[in-house]
């Protein structure tokens, strides 16, 4: 779990994050080493899910070294209310989302905590309005969520 108090008497619990795989953490279907290291490190933490339709399919291979983390492959025509299922599922108020595609809407409308990742694949100009905090690669979201104080700064009045 991760908490966080942002010292207006606004606490955030955390139990879960949830992200996407495609243009979050992954980049034409392969992720980077360094963000699988980050991975590894955070999942010792924090329950970690991918839920991903797996445009290049390769999901399953890139995840299957990280142990702890909980993989989602959605069918191709899914068009982003079964990850929102799954966050309400696991407990919205509790639950941090990683996303940047117009697919990860639902669940960014009912997350406690919304991250955006503006990475070479862009993102959606719904997904940027949406988000808490908006970042240009998945090692400065892992690393949010690794060092508490990130998120302090960033999100204080």
């Amino acid at each position: 779990m991760i908490s966080l108090n942002l010292f207006n008497d606004e606490v955030y619990n955390l139990n879960n994050i949830v992200f996407d795989f495609n243009g979050v953490l992954a980049e034409n279907g392969r992720i980077a080493p360094e963000v699988k290291k980050l991975l590894k490190q955070l999942v010792s933490t924090i329950s970690i899910s991918v839920i991903t339709a797996d445009t290049f399919g390769t999901a399953q291979e890139e995840l299957s070294d990280i142990e702890g983390v909980r993989l989602i492959i959605l069918p191709a025509e899914s068009n982003g209310n079964e990850k929102a299922h799954y966050v309400q599922k696991w407990g919205a108020e509790t639950t941090a989302v990683v996303g940047n595609g117009a697919n990860d809407q639902p669940m960014f409308s009912i997350a406690r905590l919304k991250v955006c990742v503006i990475g070479h694949e862009g993102a959606s100009s719904g997904i940027v309005a949406a988000a808490n905090i908006v970042v240009t690669s998945p090692e400065d979201a892992i690393r949010l969520f690794m060092n508490v104080k990130r998120l302090q700064a960033t999100l204080r009045s």
